[in-house]
């Protein structure tokens, strides 16, 4: 670890920023969430991120309360939760309080570890048509009443929240909906660092995620350009948040997790895996999705995950733009004996062998 990395890991430790992080009747053992991701965090993926270590709590993707109750939601979203380890959270939306109710009733049937809320999600389809996330920002006595519907549902299973800092910058509400959510029952709160118009090539606002932290006695996660261990000291310091969610660098580099608890205990961090070792990951990957969906389209569902894979990576272009037109297994198998980065060259690319998990053995 360097230099400066330790001293603020010391830092952190030595002022209490970050003690074993407790979300009402859940405790993790690491302050470290990986984010839901639609379309990303699936079972398959979220057993990566388990087999690497450092990730205090996974998420399914975001599952539409109503379209589960009703019948209408794709069911992978839920695929492998009744028999997946714990601890494990899964993230609802929806603008029904009867709706959020029957759905955390029924994820108590699953027992699943935590439920959490999205009001901060900016996608058109989720605030425009269906008046859902980020919308939602807007309307502080909603989130309550949506709160309070999920905690009544839940049982004895803690209720989480997920939010922006506001519509806009100049309407930063985050405060007081996040009040409004601890109000009625939520043991946390998620921020992450942008207004809901803001997209991710805005730096996230650290200073605003502080200003909730103040606003609220629960603990406060902050979420949003976490990219490294550095990061997130770095948030951790400036906002004193209580943990951090990681969300699109962990596609990457789902090692992440276990590279920032490591920071956070003031420990070495792990080296990477090598070039090699990704390289048997991503079949491993793409042959368990060809297990659950069949070919083509465990190859065409792969397609994503791969594209992810050495992003910003030396070489790795010709490997994505090719990979990204995989029509079979055969084919993907194929592109990637042919163009991914290190291939015949051993470890040339100078990233030092770590100790893998045995999923990677």
């Amino acid at each position: 670890m360097g230099a400066a990395l330790a001293a603020g890991a010391r830092l952190i430790m030595h002022t209490g920023l970050v003690p074993r992080l407790k979300l009402g009747s859940l405790e993790l053992d690491s302050p470290v969430l990986q984010a839901p991701i639609a379309g990303f965090t699936d079972a398959i993926f979220r057993g990566i991120v388990r087999e690497f270590g450092g990730c205090g709590l996974m998420f399914t993707e975001m599952v539409s309360a109503e379209g589960w109750v009703l019948g209408s939601m794709p069911p992978d979203r839920l695929d492998g939760v009744a028999e997946e380890a714990r601890p494990l959270g899964v993230q609802l939306w929806d603008r029904e309080p009867a709706m959020i109710r029957d759905a955390a009733r029924r994820l108590t049937d699953l027992q699943v570890s935590l439920i959490d809320l999205n009001f901060g999600c900016p996608a058109r389809r989720i605030m425009g048509k269906r008046g859902a996330g980020a919308t939602l920002l807007r309307d502080p006595g909603t989130v309550g009443r949506l709160v309070a519907a999920a905690v009544a549902g839940a049982g004895t299973i803690p209720v989480t929240a997920k939010i922006r800092l506001g519509p806009s910058l100049q309407n930063p509400t985050a405060p007081e909906v996040a009040k409004a959510a601890e109000d009625n029952g939520a043991v946390a709160i998620t921020v992450h660092g942008r207004s809901a118009d803001q997209n991710y090539g805005v730096p996230c606002h650290l200073e605003r995620i502080g200003e909730v932290v103040g606003a609220v006695s629960i603990p406060v996660i902050a979420n949003g350009d976490i990219q490294d261990a550095a990061s997130a000291l770095r948030t951790l310091k400036a906002t004193r948040a209580a943990g951090v969610m990681v969300a699109r660098a962990a596609l990457t580099r789902p090692w992440i997790f276990r590279e920032i608890a490591a920071a956070l205990r003031c420990e070495p961090i792990p080296p990477p895996p090598t070039v090699h070792q990704q390289k048997q990951q991503l079949l491993r990957h793409h042959a368990a999705l060809m297990e659950r969906a069949g070919d083509p389209w465990g190859t065409i569902l792969m397609r994503k995950f791969a594209c992810r894979y050495l992003l910003g990576a030396p070489a790795s272009n010709q490997f994505r733009e090719a990979i990204s037109r995989a029509e079979n297994g055969a084919d993907f198998k194929a592109i990637v004996e042919r163009h991914f980065p290190g291939h015949g060259a051993g470890d040339a690319s100078g990233i030092s062998t770590a100790r893998i998990p045995a999923a990677l053995a």
